[in-house]
């Protein structure tokens, strides 16, 4: 089933990434007529097609300059591909009901008409790249203060910062690193937390660009804590993930607590898509939560919010997400929406609050349309 599957997928990729392609080499005919042009043309079209599924089945084949130039030039061109197959895919559209409707003569287009029409479609999916890519490298930082009535021992306040979905690796690498540490210093956290998605996959560039040493300058008294997420290679090599953290100055909390400052408790859930790595089912919350104190503020990291009716019945006082990244390219907000009961910005269910990170990195395409990347800054009083 999976084989059929995977064919399926990979039948239907290399179909679209044709229709394209052939739609591109048409257009780029149309100016330079040169048939010694097109094995050049479609060369690069399929290499720029399958380097990004390329860096990511195979990386241990590849040298980590190759890997990483591979990578960022298929993450971009993913981007311009889905652009495109839209854009073309209107036009083929309205073409075919203007024909239908003999609004436009039957037979194939003017060379004129070729050219026009293909460069606004080049023109608008490259111009939405560059703005997704301006847009994806443009943090924000959104607020948000929330009142816990629970006494917290002798501290009455805490600034939480939030970060999630970095996607540290061959695409989102030092460089990144540094702006992120940078601004999350900057807003002077009492504890950051980390919703997961810290790695991108396959932490080899992270290890060989000595990432950790960046992420080892955040500065927050109380700590820096994280959680697993999907896209974290925790389960390939548990231990050197552990390490690789460490390094970082990154507790790693994986289903378990940890009372900070004797004031409150930081709860780590594994993200559910450990259990297929694990074969073992998700360590319910109430497992998770035992021997917590409740009198006491209990915060949760659990990368995906999809289990928050489970957290409000365990009567958690604030749970921190990310994952969605609201579709990271519209329309895909529209998806997200619907499959998360709060897909980004913050909840309150009954005495609990929930916030959703739009995060920080990206995955795939390096472009955000529709949003932009975040850290969140969470003011919590207590006993009020």
């Amino acid at each position: 089933m999976l084989y059929i599957v995977v064919v399926t997928v990979l039948a239907v990729f290399g179909g679209l990434v044709y229709y394209v392609g052939l739609r591109g080499w048409q257009w780029l005919s149309a100016f330079f007529p040169y048939g010694q042009l097109r094995p050049v043309y479609w060369s690069i079209h399929w290499l720029l097609a399958l380097a990004f599924p390329l860096t990511r089945f195979s990386p241990a084949r590849l040298p980590i300059w190759l890997w990483e130039m591979l990578g960022r030039a298929g993450a971009f061109w993913m981007g311009l591909f889905a652009f495109s197959l839209v854009l073309v895919a209107l036009m083929d559209l309205v073409r075919l009901i203007s024909r239908w409707l003999h609004l436009i003569p039957a037979g194939p287009l003017p060379v004129e008409a070729i050219k026009l029409l293909g460069s606004v479609v080049f023109l608008a999916a490259m111009g939405l790249s560059l703005y997704g890519t301006w847009r994806a490298r443009t943090p924000v930082v959104t607020e948000y203060a929330f009142s816990i009535p629970k006494a917290a021992g002798a501290r009455k306040d805490l600034h939480v910062v939030l970060v999630s979905d970095t996607h540290f690796g061959s695409v989102l690498g030092t460089g990144r690193a540094r702006r992120l540490v940078d601004l999350v210093n900057s807003l002077e956290p009492d504890i950051i937390l980390m919703a997961g998605d810290i790695v991108d996959d396959d932490f080899r560039a992270f290890v060989q660009r000595d990432m950790a040493s960046e992420l080892r300058r955040l500065n927050a008294p109380l700590g820096v804590y994280g959680v697993l997420g999907n896209h974290d290679p925790y389960p390939e090599d548990p231990a050197a993930f552990r390490a690789q953290m460490e390094r970082a100055g990154i507790r790693l909390l994986v289903d378990e607590w940890v009372l900070v400052d004797n004031s409150f408790y930081v709860v780590g859930r594994s993200d559910s898509s450990l259990a297929r790595y694990t074969g073992a089912p998700a360590v319910p919350l109430h497992e998770v939560l035992a021997g917590v104190d409740r009198s006491l503020p209990v915060l949760v990291m659990d990368h995906r919010p999809d289990r928050l009716d489970e957290a409000q019945a365990e009567g958690i006082d604030l749970q921190v997400s990310g994952h969605t990244h609201k579709g990271q390219i519209f329309p895909g907000s529209l998806i997200t929406n619907r499959v998360y009961e709060v897909d980004w910005g913050y909840l309150k269910k009954g005495s609990s609050y929930f916030v959703v990170s739009l995060g920080y990195g990206t995955w795939g395409p390096p472009i955000r349309i529709g949003n932009a990347p975040e850290v969140v800054s969470i003011h919590l009083t207590f006993g009020q």
